[in-house]
């Protein structure tokens, strides 16, 4: 199986198969030059001083934030909700269930009552 079809399966990213996506995202970057800036990391009592409501979204397959990690972090945060988006790096590729999870919870503040997962 060729690298980038393997590459595309395991980045769960049908687009790397589409010759002319691929042509413009090379067009895109080309001569681009990115400075890495790593965010800091936050302590334990920084997220706990957080007092608004927040969705932590992650997805199932993340090597960034397991959703171990995700629940643990949420847990620290006050007002915090941990959406898990399945099958999925960060939910960008299933952005019908993200766009759902997202409203669920923005509804859910306007009425004070919590989103369900």
């Amino acid at each position: 199986m060729p690298l980038r079809r393997r590459l595309a399966r395991w980045l769960d990213s049908s687009a790397m198969l589409e010759p002319d996506l691929m042509t413009l995202m090379w067009a895109g970057t080309r001569g681009y030059r990115a400075e890495p800036k790593f965010p800091g990391v936050l302590t334990d009592e920084q997220p706990r001083a957080i007092d608004v409501p927040v969705l932590l979204v992650a997805g199932a397959r993340s090597a960034m934030l397991t959703p171990a990690e995700a629940h643990a972090r949420g847990s620290l945060m006050p007002h915090a909700e941990v959406a898990i988006v399945p099958g999925s790096h960060g939910g960008f590729n299933r952005i019908d269930e993200l766009n759902d999870r997202i409203a669920a919870f923005i509804r859910a503040q306007a009425t004070g009552e919590r989103a369900t997962p």
